[in-house]
């Protein structure tokens, strides 16, 4: 069981259990930067011009809006391919082997690269390897 705490944008809170993995439903806030469909609340936050991120802890997530002042210029959606990218590196693989697992050219991987710094708002893949990790996006060893 999940406990979430939602905070709306004009601060005020509500709270409720789910049955999805605290991990799954940051995951979802990551991918998506919107309410999940599974989160129960009023429709006016679902359809509001507003992005949220989430922090979990343990098995609490508490969701929050992101400020637009602070949101990357292509926001932080990563796709499967760029999270098999950084996982290949969180394991050690250089470019040229990520390109030979993923079958796909040392060109693709330099431009996942590049996404994957621009969405989690870092300098060298080192960096958004540790961001990540510190999001529950990696988990030591890979996903």
């Amino acid at each position: 069981m999940t406990h979430l705490i939602l905070i709306q944008p004009d601060q005020s809170f509500s709270y409720q259990q789910i049955s999805i993995p605290a991990k799954q439903v940051q995951l979802d806030f990551l991918l998506n930067d919107r309410l999940p469909d599974y989160i129960k609340t009023d429709d006016l936050f679902r359809n509001a011009d507003v992005n949220y991120a989430a922090v979990v802890w343990q098995d609490w997530v508490i969701a929050h809006p992101m400020e637009s002042a602070n949101r990357p210029v292509s926001s932080s959606r990563l796709t499967r391919r760029q999270l098999d990218v950084l996982t290949s590196f969180s394991e050690g693989m250089t470019g040229k082997q990520i390109a030979n697992r993923l079958n796909i050219s040392q060109r693709s991987v330099s431009l996942h690269v590049a996404a994957l710094k621009q969405n989690l708002q870092a300098n060298t893949i080192a960096e958004c390897v540790q961001k990540a990790a510190r999001l529950g996006i990696l988990k030591p060893g890979g996903r």
